[in-house]
């Protein structure tokens, strides 16, 4: 064993600690009765908390520095591009006829609504395509994704986050109640919450509620279908939200490279692709592996925002202030919005 790896190991073992235990917390409270149970607490969210609540004692241990630096660099990356086979054109059949006009269109104002709105709270040019990308496209992945290739700073990461993981939650609990009321059919219903809930998790779950609160039919999978497309547009968003930054604050060069781990996220979508149009969508061992990456992947983005969060001083998400949070309020729910007008 090089001594460069062995001292990565402890860094690397208290992230993987503290995200195990983020697993944990989320599957203990999963068994509780309702209504605490039945909360879609997302992994990287108590990750986070629990990075932030370790920093000052971590940062009095520089051995654990290079395993800790290793997860918000490389592991981060690995587990961006491993999204990338949560995205099979295939999956999208169907229903997406229906769906992709809202998809384009809710998407599209939250894209543009949340950075006008983070830009006139004063919110810098990164944190503003932070909280752009996880209220329009995909929560907490999506601005795992475009972190790195905007070298945003860890207190930026773990404020977007934070935000969106709270405002999805709330979403979560609050959407099926107010759809009920609003509409018959629970594929519109559906459909709604795939577009205006920011996480996977967050809408597979208010659409399970839904089901199972209200007796429907047809709520979990136009939900899953509106969500797997507005998940798609990560193929293209991210890079354009890349390289609209790269040129703006990075000296306007007319050449912006991709970073790799996005261009390795392209291909494994792809791949994923390719092998289920080969295999076909419903080949048990194909599937078997894809959940086991999946789930890969997630314990990988606990242990880098993890290690993001032991970076991030209290006062350093005090200084972003409350204004850029409220402006992610408001564009989620100008999404929402936007979406009960449309299928009205």
């Amino acid at each position: 064993m090089t001594e460069t790896l062995r001292s990565r190991i402890p860094g690397l073992a208290l992230a993987a600690v503290i995200a195990a235990g983020a697993w944990l917390i989320v599957r203990l409270i999963a068994l509780l009765p309702p209504p605490v149970g039945s909360l879609p607490l997302s992994m990287m969210l108590v990750a986070i908390l629990a990075g932030l609540a370790l920093a000052a004692p971590v940062n009095r241990r520089p051995g654990l520095e290079p395993g800790l630096a290793l997860a918000r660099g490389i592991i981060l990356k690995t587990a961006v591009a491993l999204i990338g086979l949560r995205l099979s054109l295939a999956d999208l059949g169907q229903l997406g006829a229906q769906a992709w006009p809202l998809v384009l269109l809710v998407v599209a104002t939250g894209l543009l609504v949340t950075l006008l709105l983070a830009r006139l709270a004063g919110a810098g040019p990164r944190l503003g395509i932070l909280l752009a990308a996880g209220t329009s496209i995909c929560g907490a992945s999506a601005i795992a994704a475009t972190a790195p290739g905007l070298k945003a700073k860890s207190d930026e990461i773990c404020y977007a986050i934070a935000c969106i993981a709270l405002i999805g939650l709330t979403a979560t609990v609050l959407y099926p109640w107010l759809l009920e009321r609003l509409f018959e059919s629970p594929e519109e219903i559906g459909f709604i919450l795939g577009v205006a809930v920011h996480d996977t998790a967050q809408v597979t779950a208010a659409a399970a509620l839904h089901e199972q609160a209200w007796d429907a039919d047809g709520t979990l999978v136009a939900a899953t279908v509106a969500k797997l497309m507005r998940n798609a547009g990560m193929l293209i968003l991210i890079p354009a939200l890349v390289w609209f930054y790269t040129r703006r604050h990075e000296g306007g060069s007319a050449k912006v490279r991709l970073p790799l781990f996005i261009v390795a996220f392209i291909a494994l979508s792809g791949a994923r692709s390719g092998i289920d149009a080969l295999l076909g969508p419903d080949h048990a061992l194909w599937n078997d592996i894809l959940a086991v990456v999946a789930q890969a992947s997630m314990f990988a983005f606990a242990m880098a925002m993890t290690a993001l969060a032991t970076t991030v001083q209290p006062s350093e998400l005090k200084a972003h202030g409350w204004k850029p949070a409220v402006a992610a309020v408001a564009a989620a729910a100008v999404m929402f919005g936007v979406a009960v007008w449309w299928m009205n």
